[in-house]
């Protein structure tokens, strides 16, 4: 007879961990690479760091990322979502479209210039060569792009901005209002360093952009 303080075999064997578990430990990985990634570089930064950093075994680093560039691709993945739920987040303000349409620029301005955001833009641009890929990566839906496509479109609806193609219109804000400031930043520059140097490129440019270039004609 089994005594009451003895276990059986089948007890005794470890069981596949949760999934939960399984989460949690490559949310773990991810958040450990994205800062090594972050401080040392693409080149700088070994899977066997990220393991060390995470007190995991190799083996179980592979297993879920089976190479560094698919645990980079994991890292991006994971910002890009936690950009979205930001955006999700905003709060509802009762604005014009316009305003709505500024204040979403804004966000993503913000969100975009924050420090490791802008790391995992330099290195990917740094590594083009590393990450390029036999075939085309296929398009996938952004629901950031789509949100602010959506926002373009109200806007337009409302009158405040010019009739053109919603798309290219987004993409044009981005480029201006986002894309212009990270970019300095992605390369080295110290020009947004101060936010409110960030703040006072976003007003400068959102008025450029509404107003025109071109002087008013006189009556």
């Amino acid at each position: 007879m089994m005594m009451a303080d003895q276990k059986s075999p089948a007890m005794l064997r470890p069981g596949r961990p949760s999934k939960a578990v399984q989460d949690g430990m490559s949310d773990k990985i991810i958040a450990m690479a994205a800062s090594l990634f972050a401080s040392r570089g693409f080149a700088g930064t070994s899977m066997e760091q990220v393991a060390q950093s995470c007190g995991a075994g190799k083996d179980t680093i592979y297993r879920r990322f089976p190479s560094k560039i698919v645990l980079f691709e994991a890292v991006v993945a994971h910002a890009h979502r936690r950009a979205v739920a930001r955006l999700e987040k905003m709060p509802v303000t009762d604005g014009t479209p316009l305003e709505k349409l500024r204040l979403l620029l804004r966000e993503l301005l913000i969100v975009n210039m924050e420090p490791d955001l802008i790391s995992l833009k330099r290195i990917t641009f740094s590594e083009t060569i590393v990450f390029e890929r036999d075939q085309p990566i296929p398009p996938q839906p952004d629901p950031i792009m789509e949100r602010l496509v959506a926002a373009v479109r109200d806007a337009q609806a409302a009158g405040d901005l010019v009739a053109a193609d919603p798309v290219e219109l987004a993409t044009h804000l981005i480029h201006c209002l986002v894309a212009l400031p990270t970019t300095a930043a992605m390369t080295g520059s110290a020009a947004f360093d101060d936010p409110a140097r960030i703040e006072a490129h976003f007003q400068q440019s959102w008025n450029l952009l509404l107003n025109g270039v071109a002087p008013r004609t006189r009556a």
